[in-house]
């Protein structure tokens, strides 16, 4: 078995997820994997439509359901889109714009 992130076979036995599945950790870089994921990573494509719907104004609810992403998913990804741009509004009122940035 190979690390998904640095394909290390450096793995240790991590415990077992919610569902049951054995958990593992690359010893290299310290990612934590299931050997046979039942759900796979979200796409460019599905990121994209995301985007456009986001910008049509639709529900957050019917974006999730035209998208087929969990609410919850759909929650942290805006999440980390608005996060980023109020917290640089925040600090151009305190004038610490030029240290963040660094």
């Amino acid at each position: 078995m190979n690390c998904p992130q640095c394909k290390s076979t450096h793995i240790n036995k991590y415990g077992h997820t919610h569902y049951g599945k054995p958990r593992f950790r690359c010893q290299s870089c310290g990612r934590q994997f299931v050997e046979a994921p039942t759900r796979q990573p979200i796409g460019e494509q599905t990121r994209s439509l995301i985007d456009k719907l986001l910008l049509e104004r639709l529900a957050l609810a019917a974006i999730a359901r035209v998208a087929g992403v969990s609410e919850r998913w759909r929650c942290t990804l805006i999440r980390n889109i608005i996060k980023p741009q109020s917290k640089l509004k925040w600090l151009k009122k305190k004038g610490q714009v030029h240290n963040a940035i660094r």
